[in-house]
């Protein structure tokens, strides 16, 4: 990009191509929104292109923004690179993460470690998303800088989300590894017969959407056996569905670390998954190009030190 883009209008124009609102980039980036808006006009007029156009949402980018973004995000990672030379200090370190989660993780994990980065790197910023279908490819172009994701080690389950089928443009290292349990309200009149897979394939379920969609490995198991399980609901939160079993005969079939932190508060009581299926493994995930950078570095292993039991390298570079 040519020298008269100086590095904060290109911090603007990613960081509205990333919140696409004019008030949320302003606040990420400790401007007045009219800052923002008179950066976005130079830009505009530097660029010759409209850039945004804006919706009732707020504002979508122009095939021209989308184009720049690859670009864009290897011109800042460079500029931090050279600011950062002389070696990354935590307690001064002005950085922007953008890290997806399985959705559990936000319960589970997140709050491991957050409260303590504060404290470490009190002006580093870990901006956190939900996981979903687009994340992995979005961390490979560069849109996220890390990941927690879950991936099967058993090896029924789909190619695509198996541990030893992560793209090799991603480097991950194993947090640690866990099962499912079910979650049933106390009181619930399964608690009073012996538990087994009859019983179990005999209730109505709450089924959660996740990254794979609201079928994974549990359901292909139970298919090649020629079973299934009756999904009375379907939700996109965990909460959520810890709140449906608290209030009715569901059965909710879920992490046993999810099931842990929810059963007391949601008055659940925990079973377990009358299905053999291996244990599956939570990942933490990031594109190639940051591997050496100092910084980042020292965040994930800050993540691995707060989140691991192990730190077996999945994918090592």
């Amino acid at each position: 990009m040519s020298q008269q883009y100086d590095l904060n209008l290109l911090r603007v124009l990613l960081t509205l191509l990333e919140e696409q609102s004019v008030s949320r980039a302003a606040e990420k980036l400790f401007l007045t929104q009219s800052a923002v808006s008179k950066q976005l006009a130079k830009l505009r007029q530097q660029l010759n292109d409209q850039l945004f156009v804006r919706h009732a949402g707020g504002l979508s980018p122009t095939p021209r923004v989308r184009n720049l973004e690859p670009k864009l995000r290897q011109w800042l990672q460079s500029a931090n690179d050279m600011i950062e030379a002389e070696g990354f200090e935590p307690s001064s370190s002005q950085r922007n993460f953008r890290c997806c989660l399985n959705e559990t993780c936000f319960t589970t994990l997140l709050p491991r470690f957050f409260g303590k980065l504060m404290q470490q790197a009190p002006g580093l910023k870990l901006d956190t998303h939900r996981l979903d279908s687009d994340s992995i490819d979005g961390l490979i172009k560069g849109e996220f800088d890390l990941a927690i994701i879950a991936r099967d080690n058993d090896e029924r389950a789909p190619s695509t989300f198996q541990t030893r089928q992560i793209p090799e443009q991603l480097q991950t290292v194993e947090l640690f590894t866990e099962d499912h349990v079910c979650l049933v309200r106390n009181n619930h009149p399964v608690l009073q017969k012996p538990w087994n897979l009859q019983l179990y394939l005999a209730q109505a379920h709450v089924n959660c959407e996740c990254e794979v969609g609201d079928r994974w490995l549990l359901h292909s198991v139970l298919a090649d056996q020629g079973l299934h399980i009756e999904n009375s609901t379907l939700t996109a939160d965990f909460f959520a569905a810890s709140l449906l079993c608290k209030s009715s005969d569901l059965v909710f079939t879920c992490t046993r670390s999810f099931a842990t932190e929810v059963m007391d508060t949601h008055q659940l009581t925990m079973l377990p998954l009358p299905v053999v299926m291996a244990p599956f493994s939570y990942l933490l995930a990031w594109p190639q190009h940051l591997e050496h950078d100092q910084a980042h570095r020292w965040l994930r292993q800050f993540i691995i030190e707060h989140c691991s039991k192990t730190t077996k390298p999945v994918n090592p570079g």
